[in-house]
């Protein structure tokens, strides 16, 4: 799968835990785990919560 040029890939490493309760929100809100991160991310940089 090819990436956008405005957009880059990158590998973090978190506890399994973690992940585990990520994917579950993720499912939950009928989204991917990656647009999760992204979204959470976002709002981070962005000063939200």
């Amino acid at each position: 799968m090819a990436i956008g040029e405005d957009k880059t890939r990158t590998n973090i490493t978190i506890p399994k835990d973690l992940k585990a309760k990520l994917e579950e929100i993720a499912k939950k809100e009928n989204r991917s785990f990656n647009n999760l991160v992204i979204t959470v991310l976002q709002k981070f940089v962005e000063g939200g919560e």
